[in-house]
Parts: C-alpha cells; sequence; structure tokens
C-alpha cells in the first residue's frame, strides 16, 4: 500500500464526514431546533478583571452544553444520528463509540433555571440584587440562547469582628488568628469562598490544639449592610454555632498508644497477636519482630499526654507512608469516655500493613534515546524492603542492552553495547555524627548510598568504564520542596580500547581531548526542587529547579598542602577534574481552558573550569538539539556559539558539539483534539557555549545574544495520563552561523520555506520521537 494510495483514503475519510456531519440539522427530532450556545453580555460598569472572574463562575452554568465541533464538524452527533438511524458502518460506530453525543436541542433550554444559578454565584462573589435579562433567537435549523447581567453593587467588608463563646481556649486561639493570620482584611471583597478558606483554616487551628472533633461546619458568618455608614459596605461577624456539639468543644489528650507493625487487613491479625514490647509508653504489637519498636518511634509525631494535633496526625501519617515497607497506613483514635483534668482521652491505634519484603522485576525495553540510539534493553532488579527490620530499602539492578544509531556519514552502522550493575541501600534516617531529626516534622531525612559500575562499548569509537560511589542524603521539606545532597560523589571512567578513528577526533580537537582526560570527578552535588505540578486544579503552576556540582576541590587543596602542583595533578594516574557548575531549570504551566495549556520554560547552565581544567568533562558538558531541547536541530547538532562543523554527520561533530554553558528557552502551546490525542504548537532557542577559548571560536562572549539559534513546530501527543507519546516536527527559524544560502550573513533569521522541495525538507525538517512530555 503506497503513501498516494493511503492520502486518497485519508481525504475521502475526511470528505464523507464533513458532507454528513453538515446534514446533521436535517436529522432532528420534528419540531425541534438545535441549540449552538449562549451569549453572556455585561450592561453597566462592571469593571474588566471582575467580568473575566464572573464569566470563569457562571459560564459552565448556561446548560445544555452546546455539541462539540471538531474543525467546524459535530462529528460526535453525526455519529449518533446515524447509529440511531440504524445506518452506522464501522467508521461511524467507532466514532460514536469514542465521541458520540445526543443533540442538544433548544427544548432543553431552561432559562429560569440557568437565571437562579447564575443569582446565587453571583451572591456568592458579593453582587447582591444584579438583575439579568435572557433572551433566546430562533433560526431556522438552529436556535441560541443570551444572558444580560447587570451586576448589583459589589459589597466590602467594613469590619471583622468574632463574637466570643466563653470558652477561653476557642476564644484565645480564634481572636489570635484574626489579628495575624486571616486573609479577610479592612476594605477587601466579600465572597463565599473567602468565608469558605476563613472556616476551613478556623477548623484546623483549633484542631491543631486538641478540638478532635471540632469541624468548620460549626462556624457561622453573618453580613450586615444595614449598620455602615458607606455603601456597598457590611461588618462581618464570625460565631461559633449554638447547636455545637458538646464534644466538639472539649478538647482531648492522647491518651493509650498501640502500634501493630505487621497488620494484615484480610485476617484482622493484630486482634490475634499476643507478643508485644513497650518503647518509650508506645505498645507495639507483632507475632514476630517485623520491624525494631526503636527504628519506628521517632517517625511517631503522637505522644502520650500531648493535645491532640491535626498536624501531628498528618505528619505521622505521611513519615509512616514514605517508608518502602508499607502499602498502607491507618490511623485511628477512639474516644475512651473517660475525662482528665477536664480534658477527654483519646486512645490511638497505628495499623501498618506491610507490602511483600522482597520482589523481583524484570523488563525488557525498546529504548530510543536522544541520541537516536535505538534497541532492546533488558533490566533486572531485586528488592528488599526491610533489609535490616528498620525500613532500609536495598535494591540491586543490573542491565544489559544492545543499539544501533540511526544517521548518515561516519555514524552510519554505529553500534553500541552497554551493561551495568548498581547497588543502593536507602537508610529512612540519617547516618550522620549528629542528630537532628528532631529539626524535621514534615519528614524524616533519607539516607542513600549508591554503588555501580557501567560498561559501554561503541563499536569504531571506544570501550569506557565507568565506576561511580555516592554517599548522600534526601529529604522533603513540604509538599511543594525536596532537597538532595551528596556530599561525597566519586566517578571515575577508565577510556579504553580507542579505535583510529575516534583518536583522530581528539588529535583534531585539544579541548575535547582534555575533556576525555579528566576521568576522575570526585566532589559534591546538590538539587533543589520546587513543584506544584501536582495541583493540576491550579490555573497557575511553577517547577524550579536548581542544581550545584563542585569537584576537585578538596583533592587540590590536599594536595597543595603537601605541596604537590603543576603536572603532579593527577590521583591514581588519572588526571582529575576541577569546576564548579550550576544551573536552574524555571517552568511555568498556565491553564488557558479545560485541558489548554501554555507551558514556558527557561534553563540556564553554567560551568566553570579551573585549576586543573580547561572545560569540563565531556560526561558533564551540556549539548543543545533534540526532542527535549532545540527541537528544529538534530542531537548535539547546535554551538558552541557559531561553530559549525565541515561534515555535520562526522563522529568528530558528535562529539564537538558540547560546551560549559548552556542557555535555552521554550514555550509551548497543549491543545485537545480528540479523546486522548493532544495537538501542540511550540517554538525553541538557544545555544551552548564554552567557558575558554578553543579552536573552535565558541568562547561565550559579548555577541552570545546573536548566537541564539531558533526554532519552531507543530507536535501530535497521545496521553494516557500515565503514558505520552509524542511526535513533533519542526524547522529552524534563525541558524546561529553562517549558511548556505547566504554565506555573506552569520546569524540570519530564515526567509524562504519551500515545504514543496524534497531536498530541502529534508535538510530543514526534523522529526522528534520521544516518550513523555519535553517538559
Amino acid at each position: 500500500m503506497n503513501k498516494s494510495f493511503i492520502k486518497h483514503i485519508a481525504f475521502y475519510i475526511f470528505l464523507i464526514s464533513f458532507l454528513s456531519a453538515c446534514n446533521t440539522l436535517k436529522h432532528l427530532p420534528e419540531g425541534e431546533k438545535l441549540y449552538v450556545g449562549a451569549d453572556i453580555s455585561f450592561e453597566g460598569k462592571t469593571p474588566g478583571s471582575y467580568k473575566k472572574e464572573i464569566l470563569g463562575e457562571i459560564e459552565d452554568l448556561t446548560i445544555p452544553e452546546p455539541n462539540k465541533k471538531i474543525l467546524g464538524i459535530r462529528l460526535g452527533l453525526w455519529a449518533y444520528q446515524k447509529v440511531e438511524r440504524d445506518k452506522a458502518g464501522f467508521y461511524s460506530k467507532f466514532v460514536n463509540k469514542k465521541l458520540g453525543e445526543e443533540p442538544a436541542l433548544m427544548s432543553d433550554v431552561n432559562m429560569d433555571a440557568v437565571e437562579k444559578l447564575m443569582y446565587n454565584r453571583l451572591e456568592n462573589l458579593g453582587y447582591f440584587n444584579s438583575l439579568i435579562n435572557s433572551d433566546t433567537t430562533h433560526r431556522k435549523k438552529t436556535g441560541d440562547a443570551s444572558y444580560e447581567i447587570q451586576t448589583g453593587g459589589r459589597i466590602y467588608i467594613a469590619d471583622y469582628k468574632f463574637k466570643n463563646t466563653g470558652d477561653s481556649a476557642i476564644d484565645t486561639l480564634v481572636l489570635s488568628h484574626l489579628a495575624k493570620e486571616t486573609k479577610i482584611k479592612e476594605g477587601s471583597t466579600y465572597t463565599l469562598a473567602k468565608l469558605t478558606q476563613e472556616r476551613e483554616s478556623l477548623s484546623v487551628l483549633l484542631r491543631a490544639h486538641g478540638f478532635y472533633y471540632f469541624n468548620e461546619k460549626f462556624f457561622r458568618f453573618t453580613v450586615d449592610t444595614l449598620d455602615t455608614e458607606e455603601v456597598n459596605k457590611g461588618n462581618l461577624l464570625l460565631a461559633v454555632k449554638n447547636s455545637t456539639p458538646e464534644e466538639s468543644l472539649l478538647r482531648y489528650k492522647i491518651n493509650e498508644i498501640v502500634v501493630y507493625p505487621k497488620y494484615s487487613i484480610k485476617s484482622d491479625s493484630a486482634h490475634d497477636s499476643s507478643d508485644s514490647t513497650t518503647y518509650e509508653g508506645v505498645d507495639f504489637i507483632q507475632e514476630e519482630e517485623f520491624f525494631l519498636p526503636d527504628r519506628m518511634y521517632p517517625y511517631l509525631l503522637v505522644k502520650e499526654g500531648d493535645f491532640y494535633n491535626i498536624t501531628n496526625e498528618e505528619n505521622t501519617n505521611r513519615r509512616l507512608s514514605s517508608l518502602q515497607t508499607y502499602r498502607f497506613v491507618n490511623i485511628r483514635f477512639e474516644d475512651d469516655s473517660l475525662k482528665r483534668n477536664g480534658y477527654g482521652l483519646l486512645n490511638t491505634s497505628i495499623f501498618l500493613s506491610p507490602m511483600n519484603k522482597r520482589a523481583v522485576r524484570a523488563d525488557l525495553q525498546a529504548v530510543s534515546k536522544s541520541n537516536n540510539f535505538i534497541g532492546p534493553t533488558l533490566n533486572l532488579e531485586y528488592t528488599n524492603r526491610n533489609l535490616y527490620k528498620g525500613g532500609e530499602a536495598f535494591t540491586l539492578r543490573g542491565k544489559i542492552g544492545y543499539e544501533a544509531q540511526l544517521a548518515r556519514g561516519e555514524f552510519s552502522g554505529l553500534s553500541s553495547f552497554e551493561t551495568g550493575l548498581q547497588g543502593e541501600l536507602m537508610v529512612p534516617r540519617l547516618i550522620a555524627p549528629f542528630h537532628l531529626e528532631t529539626k524535621f516534622r514534615y519528614s524524616i531525612p533519607k539516607t542513600k548510598i549508591k554503588l555501580s559500575y557501567d560498561l559501554l562499548q561503541r563499536v569504531k569509537l571506544f570501550t569506557l568504564h565507568s565506576f561511580l560511589a555516592q554517599f548522600g542524603y534526601e529529604w522533603t521539606a513540604n509538599a511543594f520542596v525536596t532537597h538532595t545532597i551528596n556530599p561525597i560523589s566519586i566517578n571515575w571512567i577508565d577510556l579504553t580500547k580507542t579505535s583510529t578513528q575516534f583518536n583522530k577526533v581528539l588529535d583534531d580537537n585539544p579541548i575535547l581531548r582534555l575533556s576525555f582526560e579528566q576521568q576522575f570527578i570526585a566532589g559534591l552535588n546538590y538539587s533543589f526542587q520546587y513543584s506544584k505540578l501536582n495541583r493540576p486544579d491550579q490555573i497557575s503552576r511553577f517547577f524550579v529547579q536548581f542544581n550545584a556540582d563542585l569537584a576537585g576541590n578538596t583533592i587540590s587543596l590536599a594536595q597543595n598542602i603537601a605541596g604537590r602542583t603543576g603536572d603532579e595533578q593527577r590521583l591514581f594516574g588519572q588526571r582529575y577534574a576541577q569546576y564548579s557548575k550550576f544551573d536552574v531549570d524555571v517552568r511555568h504551566y498556565l491553564n488557558t481552558s479545560k485541558e489548554g495549556r501554555l507551558v514556558a520554560r527557561v534553563f540556564a547552565g553554567f560551568g566553570f573550569p579551573y585549576g586543573n581544567s580547561n572545560s569540563l568533562p565531556f560526561a558533564k558538558q551540556y549539548f543543545s538539539g533534540g526532542p527535549n531541547s532545540l527541537r528544529a536541530f538534530r542531537i548535539r547538532s547546535v554551538g558552541p556559539g557559531s561553530y559549525v562543523p565541515d561534515d555535520p554527520l562526522s563522529a568528530g561533530a558528535f562529539f564537538d558539539q558540547a560546551g560549559d554553558i548552556k542557555l535555552e528557552a521554550n514555550l509551548e502551546y497543549r491543545f485537545p483534539i480528540v479523546s486522548v490525542l493532544k495537538g501542540a504548537v511550540f517554538t525553541d532557542a538557544g545555544n551552548v557555549w564554552m567557558k575558554n577559548e578553543d579552536d573552535r571560536g565558541g568562547k561565550f562572549g559579548s555577541e552570545w545574544f546573536n548566537q541564539i539559534a531558533v526554532g519552531a513546530g507543530i507536535g501530535l501527543r497521545v496521553d494516557i495520563d500515565f503514558f505520552v507519546i509524542r511526535l513533533d516536527v519542526a524547522t529552524p527559524l534563525r541558524l546561529p552561523s553562517k549558511t548556505n544560502d547566504n554565506e555573506a550573513a552569520e546569524f540570519i533569521w530564515r526567509q524562504n520555506f519551500n515545504f514543496g522541495d524534497k531536498s530541502w525538507r529534508q535538510r530543514n525538517i526534523v522529526w522528534n520521537f520521544g516518550i513523555g512530555y519535553p517538559f
């Protein structure tokens, strides 16, 4: 089946769908008209920002929802009608199953009900005594609705007070909140959302100070607009309802605490166990010692004799859930109906359901990498989730893979064999000469120890042995911030069996040779991450990651103290690297509609080689171009600076085009097409540079802005929530170097786009296939 035949089939399917969809109006029920939507307008002087806020609240109220259009065609309605008339073929049945929808009819429009909902939403925003005029327009086969809104005067808060309950604890807590923490200020707008948030905040405050049974429903707000001198201002009064149950006004303390470290949901084995160990006043019940009590106790922030605190409950749950040992964590509180010194008592039970202690996993992957290597990889993994009965997780990973590179020139026939073994021990506490566990309330830091060996054999080029040893810590500061620090990070790389071809590449570029000679990398690295990506409901979300990598300083200092300088700056016979490297990745995700996203990303990375190094080690350098970078340029095909290799497809070009400095920016708009199929339009810009002068002329200097490469393109994505397949196609808009089209200009914007020329497309159209979103 040739491409021309496929194109004709696709065209005819589209044409049939288009012509058929145009006939949807002919098959409506008798006497009915198709509802095509509603228009909302404003009368009077409503500020533009307020209009946007109001529309955000009421646009979804204009029911029914009109039938969706795809490229101007009501495809779902067309397929539904075909099935209803028993005239559906395979194609229309398939479309109906995925997109089919009943017709939205004018007879379904209930304007009185919509107006009532709109009035309610307007009052929730503080607009009282508003007016809404609604009407319908009927055409031959279609109709629509219109709603004209004249907002009443918006209510502002003149004063905010609390009515004392007579309970000194409640009154003190609430008054302190009103004085320091409240978001409701004098002069702020009245909205139901603010009042709801205030009730929730106060409820959490009381539950953090012993009021276990209290909830936000026991607060009541009243607004008095008659007792104010100014129009559209009201006095806000907060009170506790008289109907609040007595137990909700009682403070509770923690009484007995019992932990079941190996609880089975199926058999409810906790209550059948008789072996009990008491540690620091906490009873640990387990038939056999599954988890050491002294190792688990630091995870418990719920303490006997303390007032009940919802924050301590949540943090205890989170800390125990962070252990890879357990599948479920369930904390239960029971009122023992006794009182002590006027306080209620809560008995606490903590049920912990473990996962299988040991697990073995094997998977075979078809890997497609950003450097155009593809091939199968076999991964094996063994895990012990509770190695020393303290939640220690030991993981042993092995891999073996073969890849071939799809490329032309010297890359043709290039293959790669890779194998490796890695052992990682995660200890769920600090292993350090100092004790800081009590400083971390949200979660306990983890200690990670990693050892690995990798063998990479690039046919026609070289064999690389890599040894890595790391010791570090990872902890979560709050719901958005994660820190990782490795004070010890040692990477030793042994380059062997270099081919004549690869040696020529190194001989032609002394800087590249030095970057491969720096095979001993010892230092520390740190990573900070701030992410709100787990809050998809928020309109605006940020992601920030900062990395710092420092190498060689301790070794150099020790050698200087010992009097070893100059050519003696080697360790174990290897030239070691000295550098400081910092980079930051900032992303902003803006929800433009229910499924539309505008994503902006800026990346800046700076490496500063010094002392024993003239450039970063090759493994630490930046590169530009490829499916997760500048998608209009092939992998490693941009820079450094204005450098262009004589043969872009040579092996030397692949290793040449990297740098110590990288600047990159991306802007992408993502939108739904149909079902799980999504689309995107994007533009990317950036380049890499060297910190110091080299033979390629790629040093970072005052002309860096003129050396920015720019590209743009479109993409298709199959997004199945947990899995995304991505295809992007792009073309360069601005080249950072001389081109064959215009040898006189160094940094030019492309003027001509000859998409009909096959040779032009081969040179200027870049296809990128990837798994997951680029950022």
